[in-house]
């Protein structure tokens, strides 16, 4: 006598196997699905944070490099202490962006600062320089450092530069009328240099300078009336220097604020 009850068992459960089966392989599809989108994810995530890391790009920090090795760095404080050689901290192969003095812009990975101010750089900053390839910096501070000679015609070279300190830096001879090229200035501090002879002309062009600074320089002849016309500027300061002849009244200019 055939068990009807165990044959129909049977036959339910090879229908359900199929149906298993199935179910089986889309759990597997799935869980395939989910780990290759962790992976995914997992390597989109390290590499944003490489580049996160690393922002300086390569031809940025070429420059700096090759900026750093056009100069000896030598000197103590007047107390016999150590400077503070930021150039010597720098390493190459590494993010420019996070070496001392040395500011980016965040996305762009582009130097947009320099400030190498009391760094014990000596030598001259020549119209060749590797900085002068910096063109998108806005900031640059290269004050109380040996850069003894002329300041070349190439620093009007860096057009989109705001602030301008080359204070106490050895310069001898004229100031370059290319200066009147940094038409986004808004702070030139040349203090305290070899400066000589008048101011150039061409200065009147820096419509957004606020401050100027040429204290302590050799400068001489007449003062440019068109400097006076410059409705940002509040702050002249021209003291220690030779006799400046001040517009037609035949006086003489060493400190003069004003605000237009």
């Amino acid at each position: 006598m055939i068990n009807i009850t165990r044959f129909t068992e049977e036959k339910k459960q090879r229908k359900k196997e199929p149906k298993n089966m199935m179910h089986s392989c889309t759990q597997r599809k799935r869980m395939i699905w989910s780990l290759c989108l962790i992976f995914y994810l997992s390597n989109s995530i390290l590499v944003f944070a490489s580049h996160a890391k690393h922002l300086c790009r390569p031809n940025q920090r070429d420059t700096l490099w090759e900026f750093k090795n056009e100069f000896y760095v030598e000197g103590f404080h007047s107390d016999g202490t150590p400077v503070d050689k930021k150039t010597k901290s720098w390493r190459n192969n590494t993010d420019c962006c996070s070496w001392d003095g040395i500011s980016c812009n965040p996305k762009k990975g582009l130097v947009v600062e320099l400030d190498l101010e009391d760094s014990f750089l000596n030598g001259p900053l020549r119209y060749n320089s590797s900085l002068f390839r910096l063109q998108h910096l806005q900031s640059l501070n290269l004050g109380n450092n040996n850069l003894s000679g002329i300041l070349p015609d190439s620093i009007g070279n860096l057009k989109y530069l705001k602030v301008l300190s080359l204070g106490r830096c050895n310069f001898i001879g004229k100031i370059p009328s290319s200066l009147g090229n940094l038409s986004y200035l808004t702070n030139l501090d040349l203090s305290v240099n070899g400066f000589t002879g008048e101011l150039p002309y061409s200065m009147g062009s820096l419509i957004k300078l606020t401050e100027l600074d040429l204290k302590s320089t050799k400068l001489s002849g007449k003062f440019p009336n068109v400097l006076l016309n410059l409705s940002e500027l509040t702050l002249i300061n021209l003291a220690s220097n030779e006799m400046i002849k001040f517009g037609n009244s035949g006086g003489y200019v060493y400190y003069l604020r004003c605000c237009i």
